[in-house]
């Protein structure tokens, strides 16, 4: 009986130190993979001229690129556009798509598109996205050229841009519903102006600063 007890006790302690091993493992990869997307997205900020951030009323370039559905998309084109950056391998990222979700939800469609820019490799992308349901398509464009032209030093981060090229609105890191930026945001894409000037040099209500 005494060898019984010990033997359970002995298993136990295997399987709690097993689990702890586990889960340090699962925190160092982890890490490093925070610490390689910071490295990326730290060369793509030394890259950029002018102010580090995106900011409410910069200019920015249109793009184009084909979607995980093999749509050809212009962004912004004729419609203002609600831009989503985010890596597959950002759990922060993650755990914003379902208030993502929501917001696709919120867009007055006629005068505004909404897009998830992946910036992994369309392979990875593509593997990750039948995972993962979503109201809104998403693109993969990995080039570090266009992450200068939008300032994206920081995921997750979503940009509203004016079908002129405006910024109007633009949030780095995690957003909740019940903060009053995501009001603002909501105040935008709600809905439509055949003229996006009002927004251009109005506050920058959007702005996030850590």
């Amino acid at each position: 009986m005494g060898m019984r007890i010990r033997f359970s006790q002995d298993l136990n302690l295997a399987i709690a130190c097993s689990a702890a091993f586990l889960a340090l493992l699962f925190s160092v990869v982890l890490l490093r993979e925070n610490l390689r997307l910071r490295t990326e997205l730290e060369q793509a900020r030394g890259g950029l001229s002018g102010p580090a951030r995106a900011l409410v009323g910069d200019r920015v370039p249109s793009f184009q690129a084909v979607t995980l559905e093999g749509r050809e998309v212009l962004a912004p084109g004729g419609k203002g556009c609600v831009l989503l950056f985010f890596s597959p391998k950002c759990r922060a990222c993650e755990e914003q798509f379902p208030l993502w979700e929501r917001l696709s939800g919120e867009i007055n469609r006629e005068c505004w598109d909404i897009l998830g820019v992946s910036l992994d490799p369309l392979q990875e992308t593509a593997a990750w996205a039948q995972g993962h349901a979503r109201g809104f398509e998403i693109i993969s464009l990995p080039d570090q050229t266009l992450w200068r032209a939008y300032r994206v030093t920081a995921i997750p981060q979503v940009v509203v841009v004016s079908p002129h090229g405006i910024i109007l609105w633009v949030h780095s890191g995690a957003l909740r519903e019940d903060e009053p930026t995501y009001s603002a945001l909501l105040s935008i894409v709600r809905q439509c102006r055949e003229s996006n000037q009002g927004y251009e040099r109005g506050p920058s209500v959007g702005r996030h600063r850590p």
